[in-house]
């Protein structure tokens, strides 16, 4: 047991370097905010629900590995703080400026999307809910002899960010809900209600990136 104790926080060590995982539908509780994220992924044969993209969610003291998961909106607790979408990193730490993409059962490595390093850094208050936005993969149609060609962004408009707050509203009312999936969901309904009335109240489009110098 001793001589497993050193690989073990070793293992743990390097954990952390790459980005812990967020609580999925981790319950409320005071000192912890919350994020809304899913995503989009369309083929030339049309959207499918097959794939799942990854990004970090880092800000000066916290480092998270986020999953986005094409058709479902996933609601995840973690530290308040301000933070910002970040390429993925190696369990060393090392930035990866090519991220991957599954789709379909292929896996693809395409550029980090310079779109989401221009977004204005996210401020998670605690006991609040943030909707981040729906993260899409667009695959071109590929032509003859040709690498496949993958467009990525970020949909945080106002249409998309309403729609991650109403699906988790949504699955408190739906017996098909997991236990506990629908008793998170719950302990989140007034932070839930807040995003929403405060999302409803924006009377345009915000700018959320930083314009180009």
């Amino acid at each position: 047991m001793r001589r497993s104790l050193p690989l073990i926080l070793m293992i743990g060590l390097l954990a952390g370097c790459r980005g812990t995982r967020p609580q999925y539908f981790g319950k409320s509780s005071l000192g912890f905010g919350a994020i809304l994220v899913s995503a989009r992924i369309i083929t030339p044969n049309g959207e499918t629900n097959v794939g799942k993209m990854e990004m970090n969610f880092e800000s000066d003291n916290e480092r998270y590995r986020i999953k986005f998961r094409p058709g479902k909106t996933s609601l995840l607790r973690l530290e308040p703080d301000v933070y910002r979408l970040h390429p993925t990193r190696t369990p060393f730490g090392r930035v990866e400026a090519r991220m991957r993409v599954q789709i379909d059962g292929r896996s693809y490595r395409v550029p980090f999307p310079r779109s989401v390093l221009r977004l204005r850094p996210i401020d998670v208050p605690p006991t609040k809910i943030v909707a981040i936005g729906v993260l899409e993969a667009r695959l071109l149609p590929i032509a003859r002899g040709k690498r496949p060609v993958i467009k990525i962004r970020l949909d945080d408009s106002i249409q998309a960010r309403r729609g991650l707050i109403e699906s988790i509203i949504n699955k408190q009312m739906d017996p098909k809900t997991s236990v506990h999936i629908r008793d998170a969901s719950i302990t989140w309904v007034r932070a839930l209600e807040q995003a929403l009335t405060q999302l409803l109240g924006e009377t345009g489009r915000k700018r959320r990136f930083k314009p180009a110098r």
